[in-house]
C-alpha cells in the first residue's frame, strides 16, 4: 500500500502514483485507490484526449462514473472516496498519469469542488491561476512565476473550493509542473531538475516537492490567456464573459454538465468573483516579455498584500 496527499485527501493507494507528495500512514485516509478488472457501461466519447487517446465516459445507474482510455486504462469513480483502476497496460508510469489527471477528476467533481482547466502559483500569500485554449501558455506562465520564487499549486487541473463565507480558495494539487522542451530553454530552467514524462515528445516534469505546501491558498487573480494581437494586453472579464469562459475551460466530459450541475458551475463562476479579480490577459511575447511581466507582477502583488 502506498499513502499519498493531494488536493487536500489523505489517499491510500494500491498503486504508485511518484507525482503525488508522500502522506501520513497514520491518518486516516480519505480516498482509497484500488486495482482491480471492472465491466465498463456503454461509453460516449467525450472532447478529452491525452496522448492522442480520446476518453470515453459513462456513468451507471449508482451516480458511478467512468472514464476509459482505449488500450491504457478504465477507471471507475465511486461516492467520492473511491476509485477503482483496471490498467490494461504494464507501463506504471503511464497508468500513474493517467490516474492522477482526468480520473482523480472525477473524485474532486463528486466531492462538489469547482473544477478548471487550469495551472495555478501562490503569489505572497494569493492564488493566481491561469487559463485558456491548448497553446495559450497556462504551463509556461506558471513556470515563470515558479522561476521568480513563487510556489506551485496545480498544473493542467485546479480544484477551488468555497469557505462558510462564500469566498474562494485553491486546493493545492501536487508538485509536479509540465512544460515543454522549448519553455525549460526559454526559461533557463536546470534540466538536470527536470524528469521526462510519458505524455509526449520533449515534454518535461518539474517536481519542487520539497517547498510545496498542501494548505488552502485565497484565489485572488484569475487570468483568461490569449495570442490575439489585435486585443488589450489586460481587460476584465464582463460579467456576461464570465460563466462561459468558466465553461470553455471545464476539465472533465462536457456529459458531467446536467441541468442542475450546469447550475451549480454558474453559480460557483460567479461566486469566485467575491474573492477573486478575472482578467482577459494577452500572453507576453517571448520568454523575455513574459519574464518582464512576472517580476513586475510579484512586487506590485507584494505591496498591495
Amino acid at each position: 500500500m502506498h499513502h499519498y496527499k493531494a488536493f487536500g485527501l489523505n489517499i491510500l493507494s494500491e498503486i504508485e502514483l511518484p507525482e503525488l507528495s508522500d502522506g501520513d500512514a497514520g491518518v486516516k485516509h480519505d480516498l482509497y485507490i484500488k486495482s482491480q478488472p471492472f465491466d465498463v457501461p456503454t461509453l460516449e466519447n467525450t472532447q478529452l484526449y491525452r496522448r492522442g487517446v480520446r476518453a470515453g465516459f459513462a456513468k451507471d445507474a449508482d451516480e458511478n462514473l467512468y472514464l476509459h482510455w482505449h488500450n491504457i486504462a478504465s477507471f471507475k469513480a465511486m461516492n467520492g472516496d473511491c476509485l477503482v483502476v483496471n490498467p490494461l497496460v504494464d507501463d506504471g508510469n503511464l497508468i500513474s498519469l493517467f490516474t492522477v489527471s482526468e480520473a482523480l477528476g472525477l473524485i474532486l467533481f463528486q466531492r462538489g469542488f469547482f473544477l478548471l482547466h487550469a495551472s495555478s502559483v501562490q503569489v505572497g500569500n494569493d492564488g493566481w491561476c491561469f487559463m485558456g485554449t491548448p497553446g495559450a501558455g497556462k504551463s509556461t506562465t506558471a513556470a515563470a512565476f515558479v522561476k521568480a520564487g513563487c510556489k506551485l499549486l496545480s498544473d493542467d487541473l485546479t480544484a477551488i473550493g468555497f469557505n462558510d463565507k462564500g469566498l474562494a480558495y485553491i486546493i493545492p494539487a501536487y508538485p509536479q509542473l509540465k512544460i515543454w522542451d522549448e519553455t525549460a530553454n526559454g526559461l533557463q530552467y536546470e534540466k538536470s531538475e527536470l524528469q521526462p514524462v510519458s505524455e509526449g515528445v520533449n515534454k518535461f516534469s518539474y517536481q519542487p516537492k520539497a517547498g510545496f505546501v498542501h494548505e488552502p491558498v485565497p484565489l485572488k487573480e484569475v487570468f483568461f490567456l490569449h495570442k490575439a494581437r489585435n486585443r488589450k494586453s489586460l481587460v476584465p472579464l464582463s460579467a456576461a464573459e464570465i460563466p462561459t469562459e468558466m465553461l470553455k475551460n471545464f476539465p472533465l466530459p462536457n456529459q458531467l454538465l446536467t441541468d442542475d450541475i450546469l447550475k451549480r458551475h454558474f453559480f460557483q463562476s460567479f461566486q469566485c468573483t467575491r474573492s477573486a479579480r478575472l482578467w482577459k490577459k494577452k500572453r507576453p511575447d517571448g520568454f523575455e516579455n513574459l519574464e518582464k511581466w512576472v517580476s513586475e507582477s510579484i512586487p506590485e502583488q507584494l505591496i498591495a498584500g
